[in-house]
C-alpha cells in the first residue's frame, strides 16, 4: 500500500521501483487499519493464498524486493 501522507504520491514509487506487476493500493488509512498497520514506514503484501506478510520499518528498493520475493515463495 502506497501513500498515506496527503501530499505524497506513493504510486510514483511503484513506477520508479518497477513493482507494478501486482496490485498496489494508494491508501489514506482505512485499509492500513484492516491489516494492523499502525504507522509508517510499513509494507504489507498479500500472498497468492491470501496470507499477509508484513514489515514494520523502512525498506529500500532491495528490502522491498526481498519482501515480495518471500511473499511469492510462501
Amino acid at each position: 500500500m502506497a501513500g498515506l501522507a496527503p501530499d505524497e504520491d506513493g504510486l510514483a514509487t511503484v513506477e520508479e521501483w518497477g513493482i507494478g506487476s501486482f496490485p498496489n493500493i494508494s491508501d489514506r488509512g482505512p485499509i492500513w487499519g484492516a491489516f494492523g498497520v499502525f504507522g509508517q514506514p510499513a509494507a504489507i503484501v498479500v500472498t497468492a493464498d491470501g496470507n499477509v506478510l508484513g514489515h514494520m520499518g523502512a525498506l529500500d528498493k532491495a528490502g522491498f524486493q526481498d519482501l515480495v520475493d518471500r511473499a511469492r515463495a510462501a
